[in-house]
């Protein structure tokens, strides 16, 4: 992602939109509430930070019973108002967000995550940087990169 963001994105070249695609709670029950808990700190302008942090640090909390709390705990360390935090997903503010990225998902046949439009061309699975890149160099005309 890096690369791509380095390459592509920084440069314009690229527009990237991330949306949301919970597992159904019977396959993964945290993740509604994990993608609560990015989306929560968009409004303080740090969902990217919060996404990281709640992606890179599944094993403290996936399967957990107390994997709200935990989420919660990250606000501090991302530098969020954590009173504004706690408010967002406690009343779930971002639910309604998350389920629509969900059904636009659905509606445009997206088997599974990850997964990807490059100008609707689909890619699903993490894939290597390579792939990306002759994608993308396609769809801008440049072809092989």
């Amino acid at each position: 992602m890096t690369q791509i963001t380095d390459n592509y994105i920084a440069t314009g070249k690229v527009v990237y939109i991330f949306k949301n695609f919970p597992l159904p709670a019977s396959m993964h029950p945290q993740a509604q509430i994990s993608a609560e808990a990015a989306e929560c700190g968009g409004p303080q302008g740090k969902f990217w930070e919060m996404h990281d942090k709640v992606f890179l640090s599944q094993d403290e909390w996936s399967g957990k019973t107390n994997a709200l709390e935990i989420l919660l705990g990250y606000a501090a360390g991302v530098g969020l108002d954590e009173s504004a935090y706690q408010t967002c997903m406690s009343e779930h503010h971002m639910a309604q967000k998350i389920q629509n990225d969900y059904a636009y998902g659905q509606r445009i046949g997206v088997p599974a995550t990850p997964a990807f439009l490059i100008n609707g061309k689909g890619m699903t699975g993490a894939q290597p940087y390579d792939v990306f890149q002759q994608v993308i160099e396609g769809e801008l005309g440049g072809g092989q990169p």
